[in-house]
Parts: structure tokens; sequence; C-alpha cells
């Protein structure tokens, strides 16, 4: 475990230097943080640095994989030649895979049981008769494995598709707001550092996991001539300093890395 800083709070180092050093050491333990930007901006790959970074320090970590399976993700992962196999993930996926394989016109939504990521990839053909997707049941499930298996970091993949893909979606957004704040809270207590990834809401409008949590990374992308030009931006970042600036970054091998 890191040291503690100034405020004699526990820092918890992402994975990726520069952006620690963004962070004046890294995340605060035990609270809930966004990550915003568009599609392949690299929000899913900078959160699963920062479990791999939980990984080399011998931390439990859980993936809740809602916008890719796992088979897809450690396909997408296998040019940076990281071992992704020990992430516990919790499988909340609307059945893309079912779908292209049994060239069925339903979508099936389903969360499996919480297994290792190399479990779900080598059972990737067989479905199973599953809960639904929604803030509520991936709260309630964590609960139950985190009885027996806590966690030290979590990432949800997305909110926006956990949204998007919920069998009972609430049109209420108080009773949004009022699962998001629990689900989050309960993480909190339980001592868990949370990333959570979403796409960038409307101009004027506040999500409830905007206004929930303690801090916002936002990633940028967009082509210059025929060169794509990553930026990544602390939006905000609540009870600690923070470089405000907005910086450039790249994707190698390596992962992001910050120039």
């Amino acid at each position: 475990m890191s040291a503690p800083d100034l405020l004699g709070e526990y820092r918890v180092p992402t994975g990726i230097p520069g952006l620690d050093r963004m962070l004046g050491g890294g995340l605060v333990q035990g609270r809930p943080y966004l990550v915003t930007g568009g599609t392949g901006s690299g929000k899913t790959l900078l959160g699963l640095m920062f479990l791999l970074e939980g990984l080399r320090r011998g931390e439990e970590v859980l993936l809740v994989a809602v916008d890719e399976p796992p088979s897809e993700i450690m396909e997408n992962v296998r040019a940076f030649g990281w071992d992704l196999s020990p992430v516990k993930t919790l499988e909340a996926n609307p059945g893309t895979r079912a779908i292209k394989r049994n060239m069925a016109v339903q979508e099936i939504r389903t969360m499996t049981d919480l297994k290792s990521m190399r479990d779900l990839s080598q059972e990737a053909k067989r479905t199973q008769d599953v809960e639904d997707i929604s803030v509520q049941s991936i709260q309630l499930k964590l609960r139950s494995q985190m009885a027996d298996q806590p966690f030290r970091r979590v990432l949800v993949d997305s909110i926006t598709s956990v949204r998007r893909f919920a069998v009972k979606a609430s049109v209420d957004p108080q009773a949004e707001r009022t699962e998001i704040q629990s689900l989050l809270r309960f993480l909190s207590e339980s001592g868990v550092t949370t990333l959570i990834t979403a796409t960038p809401s409307d101009p004027g409008t506040l999500t409830p996991e905007e206004i929930l949590t303690r801090g916002e990374i936002l990633l940028t992308r967009k082509w210059v001539a025929d060169r794509s030009v990553r930026q990544i931006k602390i939006v905000r970042m609540r009870g600690c300093a923070h470089d405000p600036e907005r910086r450039p970054f790249v994707i190698t091998n390596q992962g992001i890395v910050l120039g």
C-alpha cells in the first residue's frame, strides 16, 4: 500500500505514471471516479491499466464488463502482452455473442456470476439463465460476492451501457440517482477505489454519476489531418490538488503514455 499524503489520505496509483503525477500521486483510496470520453478515446484501456496495477500490487480487482464480453477484451489487449486472466469479472453484457452465433434477432440481456476472466472466456459459447442488468442487480451481486472476497479496485465499463441495456430501466431520474448513489456508497464504505467509464453527457445536463463521483478524468480524441491527437484532462477532483491542464497522450505497446 502507498504511504499517505500530506492530508493523511492513501493514494492509489493508476498504473499510468504521467496520470499519477497529474493527480498528485494517484487517486484517493476508497473513492469513486468517473472516466469519460467518446468511442475509441481510451476509457477501457485506462481502466484495465488501473486493474492491472492492482494485480501487480497483489490486490483483488474486479471488472464489471458491460460494453464488451471478456473474450473480446482479452483479444483487444493481446498486442500489449497483458495477462488479464486473473481479473475477476462480473459480466453484464447484452448477449452480442449469442446474437452473432445463433443469427437471432432478439437481444439477450444477461448478467453472469462472478468469475475470472479466464473462465468467462472459456465459457463464451455457453448461454446461461441469469439476472437482468441494472445498477441494483449489480450491487446485489457485488454485496453477495464481496462478503467472501473483498476487492480493492473495481472498474465498471460502462455505466452508460448499464443504463442502455437495462431491461427494467428507470423512468424516474431520482430513482436512478438513488440506485447509483447506493452502489457508490457501498463500494466506498467497503474501501474500494472505483473507476466508472461513461460517454459524455449532453451539454447542460448532469448525470447521476457526474454528481456522485469524487472526480472526473476526460479523454478526447480528434483527427488533425491524418493524425490522431489524444488528450487527457482532469475535469474535477474533489478534496485534492491536481494538474488542471489538458495533456497529450499516446497509446503504445505499453498502453497509455502521457507526453
